[in-house]
């Protein structure tokens, strides 16, 4: 990052609302939610792996070759923002999570105020049971109308799509056998009317074992789904997610040449 103070500013070759934020949010949100685990912030630790959060410029200030005010806003469902007792309150954690950015930054330059901010609802939302199969992990993403539990979910749903295979995010599947099962993969894609389950691991939202994530999708093996793992790390990006969807449609095509 340059130098802001030599570079930007009154006295600077460059108008000081160009100054590039000191940090990624995605680092800030993963480090902070990391701070947040330990004081016990869980509901907005939470939504900090799952919705990241948004850094904008609040306020500069020419004094001592310049101050730059980030503004970091926190989207929490309505549900959770409501658990603040008031405003008191909420105004407090926002302090102290201000304080922890600017911790993590540690910059003369550059200080943080935090606000959290409620999600705003349509009237459709709670009457869909899509990514609500686990009450205990709701999904927390919105992305054109459809719900997921991680940004990597988000970049792999986008990526799969554009390969043209029908791509079916978090669906809910029901069946009545020796004991009621409802599970929930992460993709099911449909490719010569063979079905297909695509699962996300390894990240911070998919925490189970591979036993675990294995007799989950057990049901659906018996029935004779194909099942396609995927690492969370390499879909960080639109890129690498889009490298991911051309393998597993590679994938895809040898299990159909193979039958």
């Amino acid at each position: 990052m340059d130098d802001c103070r030599s570079v930007y500013g009154r006295n600077g070759l460059r108008p000081y609302n160009e100054c590039p934020v000191p940090v990624s949010p995605e680092t800030l949100a993963n480090t902070l939610a990391e701070l947040t685990d330990v004081r016990g912030f869980n509901l907005v630790s939470r939504t900090l792996r799952t919705r990241g959060v948004s850094i904008t410029l609040e306020e500069y200030d020419n004094w001592d070759g310049g101050i730059w005010t980030w503004l970091i806003t926190v989207s929490l469902l309505p549900r959770d923002w409501a658990t603040f007792n008031g405003e008191k309150e909420r105004t407090a954690v926002e302090k102290e999570f201000a304080e922890l950015a600017d911790a993590i930054v540690r910059s003369d330059a550059h200080v943080f105020t935090v606000r959290f901010a409620a999600i705003a609802v349509s009237s459709s939302t709670g009457i869909t049971n899509h990514g609500r199969a686990h009450s205990g992990n709701p999904s927390a993403i919105e992305y054109e109308g459809l719900l997921f539990r991680s940004q990597p979910e988000v970049l792999l749903f986008v990526a799969l799509r554009e390969t043209g295979l029908p791509v079916m995010p978090l669906p809910v599947v029901a069946s009545k056998g020796p004991r009621f099962r409802r599970i929930e993969p992460d993709f099911i894609v449909i490719r010569r009317g063979i079905t297909f389950v695509v699962e996300v691991d390894g990240d911070r939202w998919h925490q189970e074992s591979p036993a675990a994530a294995q007799e989950r999708l057990r049901h659906l093996e018996d029935e004779g789904v194909r099942i396609i793992r995927v690492s969370a790390e390499k879909c960080n990006s639109t890129d690498s997610a889009k490298d991911i969807a051309k393998d597993i449609l590679l994938r895809i095509e040898r299990m159909l040449e193979s039958r």
